[in-house]
């Protein structure tokens, strides 16, 4: 079993909780951030991409990997939520220490992420948890997929909403690994190290 995330960084989860606590608009909750830190870990990823970026807690997890890695590099794409005003608290838990190997496209999907992917190139991991339309998602998997290197990971959150991560999985022929966070699902599907 590895260590929590959170157990390693103590003094960072701390002052990201009260960071988060204290953002006047509710945004969306945290992921897996184990399973996201270590993926992120055991493949050394160094380029990353994940849409949706709420408070930043997947963002966190994400870079607290990334910056043991020179040159890493995380690239978000976040739209702000409509009429909230909350763009100014967007990645709110995320400390100023890490930023300095993310940034944030702030456009919906369609625009940021060939932005995003053009940037990096091909990418060794995305975390997928923006527009979770069946449209939504059938447009950016496969883009993501495409750009994902081999042994590379594909993760998306809430995939119980619609059928499009169950569809997207048999098209492309690859079992998906479908992890139960509290009645909150998150499909994960790994790139062969060979073509398929």
């Amino acid at each position: 079993m590895r260590e929590p995330v959170s157990s390693m960084f103590p003094d960072i989860f701390a002052v990201a909780r009260h960071q988060a606590a204290a953002c006047p608009v509710p945004m969306g909750g945290p992921g897996d951030l184990d399973m996201i830190y270590w993926l992120a870990e055991t493949s050394a990823a160094t380029r990353v991409v994940e849409t949706g970026v709420a408070y930043g807690w997947s963002s966190l997890a994400f870079l607290l990997s990334l910056r043991s890695r020179p040159g890493s590099k995380l690239i978000s794409t976040d739209m702000p939520y409509p009429n909230l005003n909350n763009d100014r608290y967007v990645g709110c838990a995320v400390p100023a220490e890490l930023r300095s190997q993310w940034r944030i496209l702030r456009y919906a999907d369609r625009q940021a992420l060939p932005r995003a992917l053009k940037e990096l190139g091909t990418i060794d991991m995305c975390h997928y948890d923006s527009d979770k339309s069946y449209e939504g998602r059938m447009w950016a998997y496969p883009i993501l997929w495409k750009a994902l290197r081999r042994r590379g990971f594909l993760i998306s959150d809430d995939i119980s909403d619609n059928i499009a991560f169950r569809e997207f999985a048999d098209s492309i022929a690859i079992d998906p690994i479908v992890v139960n966070l509290g009645g909150k699902y998150i499909g994960v599907l790994a790139k062969p190290s060979v073509s398929q």
